[in-house]
């Protein structure tokens, strides 16, 4: 558990987007297509500076960090979840594996039974693109449907980040019909879906995120790239947070780093995620950076 004297402020939280990632490549292949860096970059990348529990609790640790979400890095893994499993097999009481698989294909649901049942996995991420007729295969197509029902019967967490990075009020749509078909589903939007970050009074939030907001089993993650986004575009971060906890409350919005990922230091990342918050009170406060990411994604036994 954290050091009670690594840090000044006494605010705990919780990172449920952390990337861990070794660079053990005999045992742990890594598969770079399709990553958005070169192949040779990302393999020197992994090599040079391994995303392991070592580094990643160090730091957690100086930053008062209770725990967090591993989720899958597919830019090394693509849908081999073994590493992700494995490092919370290691630290169960810090880490949770977040896997990645794809929804389609007919085994995923008996498989992610298994990850939950077995393995004590926490949820499950999916992300794609749309398809050239504009559906979303990867998201609600009749046999990912079938792993929606199964993640609903676990009650299991789905973290859903739709491509490319900008906001798509027809993913939201997609997103909401979801939310609505499968309510035992805790349905977490990362980066907060994208928002087009803009100044008062909507910074950004639109209307089809209003609409998919009403759903109370949809949840919202801010992560480090939304405050760097933020910074570079002169939107107020602890404006941006007031609005959406005014809009969905605090017990729906929570932090997660990227770290491994996202370029900076994890204190850096910690740092932003604190300043963020300077506008709520400190029930909110805690809410947010600790109590709903660690409510949602800490590692306990699932039936």
């Amino acid at each position: 558990m954290p050091d009670s004297n690594s840090r000044t402020d006494t605010t705990m939280l919780y990172d449920t987007h952390a990337h861990f990632f070794t660079s053990d490549i005999e045992r742990y292949p890594i598969d770079t297509r399709g990553a958005r860096e070169a192949a040779d970059e990302l393999r020197e990348r992994i090599l040079a500076n391994p995303s392991t529990p070592e580094v990643i609790l160090k730091a957690w640790d100086k930053t008062r960090v209770w725990g967090g979400a591993g989720v899958q890095y597919t830019s090394a893994y693509k849908t081999d979840n073994s590493y992700v499993m494995d490092v919370s097999d290691d630290h169960p009481d810090r880490i949770s594996a977040v896997v990645i698989l794809n929804a389609r294909d007919p085994e995923t649901p008996a498989r992610i039974r298994d990850f939950v049942t077995n393995r004590g996995v926490t949820g499950l991420r999916l992300t794609g693109f749309p398809a050239e007729d504009g559906s979303w295969p990867w998201l609600d197509s009749g046999a990912a449907l079938d792993t929606w029902a199964e993640a609903d019967r676990l009650g299991l967490a789905v973290v859903l980040m739709y491509l490319p990075s900008r906001n798509s009020d027809d993913a939201l749509e997609h997103i909401g019909r979801l939310a609505e078909r499968f309510p035992n589903t805790k349905i977490v939007l990362d980066h907060i879906g994208w928002p087009a970050l803009s100044g008062a009074p909507d910074y950004g939030i639109t209307p089809a995120h209003l609409a998919v907001g009403k759903f109370p089993n949809v949840y919202f993650k801010l992560t480090t790239n939304n405050l760097y986004k933020m910074r570079d575009s002169g939107v107020p971060a602890d404006e941006f947070l007031r609005h959406i906890v005014d809009l969905w409350g605090a017990e729906r919005i929570m932090w997660g780093s990227d770290y491994g990922n996202t370029v900076g230091t994890f204190e850096e990342m910690v740092e932003g995620a604190l300043a963020s918050t300077a506008l709520l009170n400190e029930a909110e406060r805690r809410q947010v950076l600790l109590e709903t990411g660690r409510t949602l994604f800490a590692r306990t036994k699932m039936p």
